[in-house]
């Protein structure tokens, strides 16, 4: 059931891209966002459509029906739900009910949701967030789900020192030999930092042709309209002309949902150049990248669900150098994303 206490329900004004569109088949499914409990279904015609869950019949979950052409069924009394939130009745033609509706596209191989204003025309809808992706490949997409509130959870991913003790592969040697800048614009925050990469197993080294004394560099870009963070990670090697970037590299795109005031959906698409020939790129390097960031994110997801306390209100006098973009995170967060419509 919808959580009406939810503090981030008015986030549902934004795209979120909530489900892979593969996922979504003939049966329906629930699915919560921002606290609100829906039931997205896909019609005969393959047109994908979210409803709030509940039935305002007998209060029964929409998404233990059925999809019988282009409605959905209730499974207790048979109501027939279109995918714009009308209702018919079978003992009461004549009554005009309405579910209630929410704006649904599909794109990048993602089903995106938001909820439409109360007097917004459909022409009026946002268009879907974008980032960078031209010069690299699609490797994939992943979705985690983090026992931490979206706070929390966007703190882990906009800070570097916990590459140190946390992570197995993407990461640097030595936090004090970091060097860190931070750029603020009124809508967003940028972090870059380059450091020593830590070592990592030679399996890692051998495929993607970097060496324990290169330097890893990160830079990522942090939005609020919903949170999204695009990661550029690249890598340097020292020669007798001096540093080279090294030809791999990762875009990493991370879409962060809350689902409910302490659950969290991480949605991450990965980008990498073509580092094997042809067809080989899409039937071993993409799936090997992506099998390592998705071993990453959930080192991430096993040390946020470690946390003795889910309060996301931070103490500004215990913040380190590493830490200070949090605070400007969070007033972006509540500015933009949880602002008032």
């Amino acid at each position: 059931m919808a959580d009406a206490a939810c503090r981030y329900r008015s986030g549902l004004r934004h795209w979120h891209p909530l489900l892979p569109s593969r996922r979504l088949g003939r049966r329906p499914r629930r699915q919560l966002l921002c606290g609100q409990a829906l039931v997205l279904f896909r019609t005969a015609s393959g047109q994908a459509a979210a409803l709030a869950e509940v039935c305002p019949h007998r209060r029964m979950s929409l998404a233990a029906g059925t999809v019988r052409g282009e409605q959905l069924l209730c499974a207790y009394h048979g109501w027939r739900f279109a995918a714009d939130g009308s209702i018919s009745c079978p003992l009461m033609p004549a009554v005009a009910l309405q579910q209630q509706a929410f704006q649904v596209r599909e794109a990048d191989g993602l089903i995106w949701v938001r909820r439409p204003g109360k007097s917004e025309q459909p022409h009026e809808a946002p268009p879907l967030p974008s980032w960078p992706r031209g010069d690299l490949l699609p490797a994939g997409l992943t979705l985690h789900t983090v026992a931490a509130p979206l706070e929390v959870t966007l703190d882990n991913f906009t800070e570097t020192e916990h590459t140190t003790t946390i992570h197995q592969v993407f990461g640097f040697r030595d936090p004090a030999a970091v060097t860190l800048r931070l750029e603020l614009e009124p809508a967003s925050t940028r972090v870059w930092n380059s450091g020593p990469q830590k070592a990592f197993p030679r399996l890692f080294d051998a495929f993607i042709d970097i060496r324990p004394h290169d330097h890893f560099a990160n830079d990522w870009t942090t939005r609020f309209d919903p949170p999204l963070t695009v990661f550029e990670q690249t890598w340097q090697t020292q020669g007798r002309g001096g540093w080279r970037r090294r030809r791999f590299r990762l875009r990493v795109v991370v879409f962060f949902l809350p689902l409910s005031d302490t659950t969290t959906q991480l949605t991450t698409l990965l980008y990498t150049p073509r580092v094997l020939p042809g067809p080989l790129h899409g039937w071993l390097a993409a799936p090997i990248a992506r099998a390592i960031m998705a071993y990453e994110l959930r080192l991430d997801v096993k040390a946020l669900a470690q946390l003795a306390d889910l309060n996301p209100d931070l103490c500004a006098r215990t913040l380190g150098p590493f830490d200070r973009v949090l605070l400007e995170n969070r007033r972006r967060l509540q500015m933009i994303y949880l602002g008032t419509e």
